[in-house]
């Protein structure tokens, strides 16, 4: 039985954990979520943009990617090299207020582009209005405790996969199985590596549902 339980510990076993969960950290890094949700609808739910020709949206889609990853991946990048931050993973949470601030300002910019000139889908444009809310919400936080990123993002996704399955939204409810799978993933790689306590975790995951689930509640009145 010590054996057993020895091998489970080993260095090599550690180190495998530690690799693969940061790369799961990597791979749905908050960064690339509102791409990756975007893509959802586009490949597997194009019915979502009934009216709209398959050639603008997904032109939408690349607009989206390159607006919210190049512009607040190269932000923490000057960031970095010019020395306001130490790193780009950015582990201080004083660190965090200049990309926050400046993806606030992208988030909102993207939304507004998707509202106003662009008239998406409600969904769309309630989960980028949801995005740039998560945003705020997490700044704010930030001020008094490093809430996490990836949970709020992520917890975010779960919202937007229910309200997806309650229009019936095609694949809708196996999204949703996989995003809780991923969510629990991550929050698990989070912890592995020591990057948040328990509290941080869950208090991202309230903080991104409820704020998706604000969004979607606000347009809605709105937009009638």
């Amino acid at each position: 039985m010590q054996s057993s339980s020895y091998s489970l510990k080993t260095p090599s076993t550690v180190q495998f954990k530690t690799t693969f969960f940061k790369f799961v950290s990597l791979v749905f890094h908050p960064l690339f979520v509102p791409t990756m949700v975007f893509a959802f609808f586009v490949y597997l739910s194009p019915s979502l943009f009934f009216g709209i020709t398959e050639k603008t949206y997904s032109w939408w889609l690349i607009v989206l990617a390159y607006s919210t990853i190049t512009f607040p991946l190269l932000t923490v990048f000057l960031l970095w090299r010019l020395k306001f931050i130490e790193s780009m993973q950015m582990h201080g949470t004083k660190e965090r207020y200049g990309p926050l601030i400046s993806s606030m300002l992208f988030y909102f910019w993207v939304f507004w582009l998707f509202h106003k000139q662009f008239n998406a889908p409600l969904l769309i444009q309630s989960f980028l209005f949801g995005v740039f809310l998560t945003s705020v919400c997490v700044f704010m936080a930030t001020i008094f405790f490093k809430i996490s990123m990836h949970s709020a993002a992520w917890g975010g996704v779960i919202c937007i996969a229910m309200l997806s399955a309650f229009q019936h939204i095609d694949y809708a409810v196996f999204a949703l199985v996989v995003v809780i799978g991923i969510a629990g993933l991550v929050g698990s790689a989070r912890l592995f590596l020591q990057a948040h306590t328990p509290k941080q975790l869950y208090s991202g995951y309230i903080v991104g549902f409820l704020a998706q689930g604000l969004a979607y509640f606000v347009l809605s009145l709105l937009l009638k």
